[in-house]
C-alpha cells in the first residue's frame, strides 16, 4: 500500500458506519477535479435547504473510491468512534459553550450592523423629530442640543441588549477537538476485491471517472468527464466467474438494457491462468460505437 506522505498532508475522510465522509469543500473538490475521485454528495446545500434534487457536503465515498484513495496515499481516515461513544469531559463542555457563544456574535453582528445603518439612513429625521418634540415641551431653541453620535451610541447599545431569533447550526464537521485514531482500510470477499481491482484497473488506465451503477443495473458507470457535465458511456459488469461472459441470456438481458438507456455494454473478468483484468465490449450489429 503506497502511503507516501505524512497524515497532516493527507485529507482526512471520517470513517462513520462504515462509510467514508468528506466534509471540507477543499478536500472535495481536490478529490473530484485532480483525482477523479466524485464520492456522493448526500448533504443539504446551505443556499437552497429545501431544495430536494441538490446535494451538498458531506460527501460519501465508496468502498472503492476509499480503497483507492487510502492506496494511493490520497487520505487519511480517521475514526472518532471511542471520543464520541464517552461522555464530555470539562474540556469538551468549555468548548462546546465557546463555540455557541462563538456562533450567537457572528449571527448578531451582521443584525446589528443592519440596524445601525438603517438608523443612520434616517438620523436627520429623528434629530428632527426630537428638536420639534422638546420645543413642544416648551424648551428654547437656543437651548436644545442633540448630539447625533450620542444618539448612534445610545442606539448601538439598546440594539445590542436586544434578542435576537437565532438559527439553530447543525455543524457538518465535529466540531470540537475529540479523540481520533487512523484507522485502514478493507474489503471483505473474492467477489467484492475483484470488483476492486476492475475499478483501480480503469482508474489508472483511462481518463474517466467512475460511480456506482446500482441505478442501472451494473456494478460501475463510466463517464468521458465530471458526472456533472457529461453522461455516463459505459455500463461496466463484473463477471465473478469469467465463463458467465459466455452465457447468452445474460449477454442478451445486458445488451438490451445498455440499448436502452444509450450506453456501451462491457464485461470485465479476471483471466483464468494470469489472473489480468480483462474487458470485453458487446454490442448490436449495426451499432458499433467507441469501444472500451
Amino acid at each position: 500500500m503506497d502511503s507516501g506522505g505524512s497524515v497532516s498532508s493527507k485529507i482526512p475522510v471520517y470513517f462513520q458506519h462504515n462509510r467514508g465522509f468528506i466534509y471540507d469543500v477543499e478536500d472535495y473538490l481536490t478529490l473530484r477535479f485532480t483525482h477523479r475521485i466524485a464520492g456522493n454528495l448526500i448533504g443539504v446545500p446551505a443556499s437552497k435547504p429545501r431544495n430536494s434534487h441538490v446535494f451538498g457536503l458531506p460527501a460519501a465515498l465508496s468502498a472503492y473510491e476509499l480503497k483507492l484513495a487510502l492506496e494511493k496515499g490520497l487520505v487519511a481516515l480517521v475514526d472518532r468512534t471511542s471520543g464520541l461513544e464517552r461522555d464530555p469531559d470539562d474540556g469538551l463542555r468549555q468548548q462546546y459553550e465557546d463555540l455557541v457563544r462563538r456562533q450567537v456574535t457572528e449571527q448578531k453582528a451582521p443584525v446589528v450592523e443592519k440596524r445601525i445603518r438603517e438608523f443612520r439612513s434616517y438620523l436627520p429625521k429623528i434629530v428632527e423629530g426630537k428638536r420639534k418634540k422638546l420645543l413642544k415641551s416648551g424648551v428654547k431653541e437656543e437651548d436644545i442640543q442633540i448630539d447625533p453620535e450620542q444618539l448612534i451610541a445610545e442606539e448601538s447599545r439598546k440594539v445590542e441588549a436586544m434578542e435576537f431569533d437565532r438559527l439553530i447550526q447543525i455543524p457538518m464537521e465535529h466540531p470540537l477537538n475529540t479523540e481520533r485514531a487512523i484507522i485502514d482500510f478493507d474489503l471483505s470477499g473474492d467477489y467484492e476485491r475483484l470488483k476492486y481491482r476492475v475499478f483501480r484497473d480503469i482508474w489508472e488506465k483511462q481518463n474517466v471517472f467512475i460511480s456506482g451503477g446500482d441505478a442501472f443495473g451494473c456494478d460501475f458507470l463510466l463517464y468521458p468527464g465530471d458526472p456533472l457535465y457529461y453522461h455516463a458511456s459505459h455500463m461496466i459488469h463484473v463477471l465473478a466467474d469469467a465463463d458467465h461472459r459466455l452465457d447468452v441470456k445474460y449477454m442478451i438481458r445486458c445488451c438490451r438494457l445498455s440499448v436502452v438507456v444509450n450506453k456501451i455494454c462491457v464485461f470485465a473478468y479476471a483471466q483464468r491462468d494470469t489472473g489480468d483484468i480483462c474487458y470485453q465490449t458487446v454490442e448490436w450489429e449495426g451499432n458499433v460505437g467507441n469501444e472500451f
